[in-house]
């Protein structure tokens, strides 16, 4: 048995799913258990309904994945606040010192958490016990992961990819072709130019909130 969990959290929408010798058994976003709109905190809780679905406790799931790569999306937020310094410098003083003692993490930061996931509550337990699994931790790129989204579950083949985004690690839309158990990019558009950045901009002119209001203004748009 193979079994997968995919995450995604501390963005928007924290989110779960689990994969079991390729089949998807369960998959659930956080904001559905603590009722928190776009709950963007770790979800133990979805992780663990995930789990429960299948009869299966954090110790036996043999791979987890994390759905962007921490490292280069902090590369392109260094590059992004030198290039427009000193305009960004508060914005810069508010998210650097959370990436230094979190997000720069992810590994320890994620094997805690799931460790909480098997029902520890104590944080000082809980990164103890998080050390002890010896599942694979994998980050994937941002965008392949929502190509593989699409394109996996699909009754296709063989299709093209294309992916409109705020942004990823770098990129913000990307062109790829799905072939059997395969995706190859074949091109990607990359930050700060963004389609899905500028509708988050139309957004907050409008008076709603970014990465929570683009649905609102898709409604209103008719």
């Amino acid at each position: 048995m193979t079994g997968i969990l995919g995450l995604s959290a501390f963005y928007h929408d924290s989110a779960a799913c689990l994969v079991v010798d390729g089949e998807i058994i369960a998959a659930a976003q956080e904001e559905r258990f603590t009722r928190i709109k776009h709950d963007h905190n770790f979800p133990v809780q979805a992780a663990r309904y995930c789990l429960k679905e299948a009869g299966l406790t954090a110790e036996q799931i043999e791979y987890v994945g994390f759905y962007d790569k921490p490292l280069l999306k902090f590369d392109r937020l260094l590059e992004t606040y030198l290039d427009y310094a000193p305009a960004g410098f508060r914005s810069f003083l508010k998210s650097i010192p959370l990436w230094m003692k979190e997000k720069l993490w992810m590994p320890d930061l994620i094997r805690t958490e799931m460790a909480k996931v098997n029902g520890i509550d104590d944080d000082r337990v809980a990164k103890k016990a998080g050390k002890k699994f010896d599942w694979k931790l994998l980050f994937g790129d941002h965008h392949e992961g929502h190509a593989a989204s699409a394109f996996y579950p699909s009754p296709f083949e063989e299709a093209a990819i294309l992916t409109i985004d705020g942004v990823g690690e770098w990129a913000t839309s990307s062109l790829a072709i799905g072939r059997g158990n395969e995706i190859t990019l074949l091109k990607e558009l990359r930050f700060p130019d963004s389609l899905g950045l500028l509708y988050s901009a139309f957004t907050y002119y409008t008076g709603f909130k970014v990465n929570s209001g683009e649905y609102k203004v898709m409604g209103l748009a008719p």
